[in-house]
């Protein structure tokens, strides 16, 4: 299964790349995310509950991040479980600048094994396209709040000290000290509260507005089906 396609977000690319990172913003734009962990430098683990029905349960899963070119690409290797099957995938993801907003381009491919190989792969890549453009929905709210932030509280000025208290005498040499070994690296873990998580009902409502929005003719339809549908009972019920 491939899935390719793009979202423009009102950021400068920097910004973007800079949320893109942070486990704090990751945790609230992956739908259904409970738990985020960094357990490297590139790379979470987390658990993930989906609400839609052709991929419905609670997955645990990795993420690795590789080929990673700030602030352009990186790739993401991802594997996950649940009782209803398995899913190894690789994706990449890409950003464009385009006069202060950021063109994000992703692409990727996934393998999909046990029950869930049996939902159907249209299915399946339907439910996925719906997930990504939630998530970079939450992506682009998440940005816009980080680019509000400065405005709001304003910049702090900072005033350099006077040449003159800037000279430093000059260091004895230091007695060459062992090298320590690099430290271990720090495991960041983020709990996602239930009322900041991307929840499958929040998920369902995006994509029915979507939907709308692509289709502003659909409610008229749908209300035209019910009110014939309502004629027809009752003219059903008279004839009786």
């Amino acid at each position: 299964m491939k899935i390719s396609g793009s979202y423009t977000i009102d950021a400068p690319r920097e910004i973007v790349w800079e949320a893109l990172n942070d486990i704090e913003v990751l945790a609230r734009i992956v739908p259904g995310c409970e738990r985020l962990e960094q357990v490297s430098d590139n790379e979470y683990e987390g658990t993930i509950k989906i609400g839609i029905q052709a991929i419905r349960g609670v997955y645990n899963g990795r993420i690795r991040i590789e080929d990673i070119d700030p602030p352009n690409h990186y790739k993401l290797i991802a594997s996950g479980k649940s009782a209803n099957g398995v899913v190894d995938g690789v994706g990449t993801v890409d950003l464009v600048d385009q006069e202060g907003k950021t063109l994000l381009v992703y692409g990727g491919e996934a393998q999909v094994g046990g029950t869930l190989a049996s939902v159907g792969q249209r299915l399946i890549e339907g439910a996925s396209r719906q997930l990504i453009n939630q998530s970079l929905k939450a992506l682009a709210e998440q940005v816009a709040t980080r680019v509000a932030a400065p405005v709001a509280a304003g910049a702090p000025a900072t005033v350099e000290a006077p040449a003159a208290a800037r000279v430093e005498a000059p260091a004895a040499p230091a007695a060459e000290a062992p090298s320590a070994p690099p430290p271990a690296p720090e495991r960041r873990a983020v709990v996602v509260p239930p009322e900041e998580q991307l929840r499958p009902e929040s998920v369902i409502f995006g994509i029915i507005n979507d939907f709308i929005a692509e289709r502003p003719w659909a409610p008229w339809i749908i209300v035209a089906f019910l009110i014939g549908y309502i004629l027809g009972r009752s003219r059903s019920r008279r004839e009786r």
